[in-house]
């Protein structure tokens, strides 16, 4: 009884992973189509509906060499991706390492108080604070600018909560022997902060790329000139057409975040656990 139980929660596990696996199957099998054979499964003119088509008739790398040499308009968005969202994931694991320190360790008047602001700053939605980011990147005249994207990015309150969940679990005991033996703010920060909270770093960085690489109002909302555009907002405008390009980029999209979950992984970890 028990081994069919078993092997029915495993069919079901199966099922479910291929479910959620099956759009990422979908776009590769279409991504190494020809434009032709795209083309035809994909012409609503002809027939009003499309083709469902999942195994290619030939295997052809033809939509990525448009990709890369024929169409460097999407792989310059790619570019403003990194671009857009590197400096981001650096700024906030900086800052929010830093303030998470001072909010989890230090004593200082109205440090409470302060993270109280904090925490009604990350319930608030993002659309919330759009119209008056926009005002203000207006008027340090950033609009069109990656700093419209990298210093709201940099300066979250995400991080500053993640991170200061763990460094709360470090024993005080530890940080007053260092001060006592005559450490600074700066050494204790990076020699007992920082190894210890290691897996809530990785998580945090992860997150934010995550989260940053897949970006869609802000570019839309701050940038007006579409050659600074990410690739994220880039595959949403593209129009009919373009379905093999469409493809091609998708996966191009999709590399550099499972490159990133993929190495890690092994030390995502829950902000509210030890490390």
């Amino acid at each position: 009884m028990k081994k069919v139980t078993l092997t029915i929660k495993y069919i079901i596990l199966i099922l479910l992973s291929l479910i959620f696996l099956f759009p990422i199957i979908y776009m590769l099998a279409n991504s190494v189509m020809s434009s032709a054979e795209i083309s035809s499964a994909y012409n609503t003119a002809k027939e009003g509906y499309m083709t469902f088509k999942l195994i290619p008739n030939e295997f052809t790398l033809e939509q990525f060499y448009d990709v890369f040499f024929k169409a460097p308009d999407f792989l310059n968005m790619f570019w403003n991706s990194v671009i857009s969202t590197l400096p981001t994931v650096i700024g906030q694991v900086a800052v929010s390492s830093l303030a998470a320190f001072a909010f989890g360790k230090l004593n200082f008047p109205g440090r409470d108080k302060i993270f109280f602001f904090y925490m009604v700053l990350l319930i608030l939605p993002i659309q919330v604070t759009l119209v008056p980011n926009y005002i203000l990147l207006r008027d340090m005249n950033l609009l069109n600018n990656f700093l419209a994207i990298i210093l709201p990015g940099t300066f979250s309150a995400f991080g500053i909560c993640l991170l200061r969940q763990s460094i709360r679990y470090i024993p005080y005991e530890t940080i007053e022997a260092a001060f006592v033996e005559g450490a600074s703010h700066i050494r204790v920060f990076f020699k007992i902060i920082l190894p210890q909270i290691k897996g809530s770093l990785i998580t945090l960085i992860i997150l934010v790329f995550i989260d940053n690489w897949n970006i869609i109002e802000q570019p839309l909302i701050y940038f007006t000139d579409t050659q600074k555009f990410p690739l994220s907002l880039g595959l949403s405008l593209l129009g009919d057409g373009s379905n093999g390009i469409v493809f091609a980029c998708s996966v191009l999209f999709m590399i550099p975040a499972l490159i990133v979950y993929f190495l890690g992984q092994k030390h995502f970890s829950s902000p509210f656990a030890r490390n």
